[in-house]
């Protein structure tokens, strides 16, 4: 048996799915950024803002994780920052041999410099087009909308606010969850990089199917579709995703488990293996959050010998401190995962990307006999 070691997880070919932009930046690029465009952030050394956004300890709530952002948002909003971001992202990815990645973010929390919305898009993209050019790695973009509305963090949602006063905070999410859905649906017939669309930010509150109109436009759209459900929300987020926002994946999915139990969503679980939806599993940040208690509590290890599909991801590389060769260290270690159940995951992930068929195709027969040579050594397929 092959001794599954640091260094060959680094080598191996790998995917990440669920990586959010603005929570995967380098330190030393936001402090550049602010010193660039005159930023007055929390902290002014690399170690200072470490603490300030790192979440070593976890946090109380899901909630509480998300405040970080607003640290990073603050110098993300020109077309240079985004680029570079987005650029810097699919390198670091690339250098720990990251295959294909789909890197994901919200346009209207980058919209304080009154940039087109559009051209937030194409910031985004450029970055990973250039990365493209230079590493061997290809790149999806996910675009998503917010469950919560966004004031505090946009200036074009605070201006509606104060315009379209009659109408409540849920009432202009899900008008910006619209416009958002519409323009990714056009953009996405000029720009192939965009393969998906998604909702984030906090589940309790914001269930998933007050999102339907803005999920119906990237249906009509022939776009892909994740949605984040049942991290801080039960087995009930999760369906309505699959129900009413029509997923082809789940962010997270955490408390999918809470279905095996025999109650009216018990047929879930078993809809989610013969469906082959896949699971885009998190474990760091899901510890961190409060979803798991730790590592071992976490329900991958479940999953997998009830043959679900799953793929492993980062969420926030800078956030939660990680990268996908330390996400499989952690499993790997945790669950001891065998050489044969390694090679599935990891194949799974490249199985569950948005890409279009040939493409997936290709890049599976790029990867696969590199996995089986790596992981499984005179054994036939």
């Amino acid at each position: 048996m092959v001794p599954i070691t640091r260094d060959l997880l680094l080598k191996l070919p790998k995917t990440d799915l669920h990586c959010h932009l603005d929570g995967s930046m380098r330190l030393r690029t936001i402090l550049d950024l602010a010193e660039q465009y005159k930023i007055r952030l929390p902290a002014d050394n690399e170690d200072d803002l470490r603490n300030l956004i790192v979440m070593k300890d976890g946090c109380a709530s899901l909630v509480d994780y998300l405040k970080v952002f607003d640290v990073t948002l603050l110098v993300l909003q020109t077309d240079e920052a985004l680029e570079r971001a987005a650029f810097e992202l699919a390198e670091d990815a690339a250098r720990e041999n990251v295959r294909y990645i789909e890197v994901r973010f919200a346009p209207i929390l980058h919209t304080n410099s009154l940039l087109p919305f559009e051209k937030i898009f194409e910031s985004v993209i450029a970055g990973l087009i250039r990365a493209e050019k230079r590493y061997k790695i290809k790149t999806g973009l996910l675009i998503c909308a917010m469950r919560n509305f966004p004031a505090d963090q946009s200036h074009i949602a605070r201006r509606l606010h104060d315009r379209l006063y009659t109408l409540t905070e849920p009432e202009l999410s899900r008008l910006l969850a619209v416009h958002t859905a519409k323009v990714t649906a056009i953009l996405s017939q000029k720009y192939p990089t965009i393969v998906g669309f998604d909702i984030a930010g906090p589940e309790d509150g914001y269930p998933a199917k007050d999102f339907y109109e803005a999920f119906q436009n990237i249906i009509n759209g022939h776009l892909s579709i994740t949605v984040h459900a049942g991290e801080a929300y039960g087995p009930d987020s999760i369906e309505q995703a699959v129900k009413y926002c029509h997923a082809h994946r789940i962010g997270h999915g955490t408390r999918l488990i809470e279905a095996k139990a025999p109650d009216r969503l018990h047929t879930l679980y078993g809809y989610f293996k013969d469906k082959r939806i896949p699971l885009e599993i998190c474990v760091t940040s899901n510890v961190q959050t409060g979803s798991v208690r730790s590592v071992a509590d976490h329900p991958l290890k479940v999953y997998l010998e009830d043959k679900l599909r799953c793929t492993i991801c980062t969420d926030n590389r800078l956030v939660s401190e990680t990268t996908v060769t330390d996400e499989y260290v952690k499993i790997c270690d945790a669950f001891h995962l065998s050489c044969e159940e390694l090679y599935k995951l990891i194949i799974y992930g490249f199985e569950s990307t948005f890409l279009p068929y040939q493409d997936k195709e290709e890049i599976l027969s790029e990867v696969e006999p590199i996995l089986a040579r790596e992981l499984l050594p005179g054994k036939l397929l």
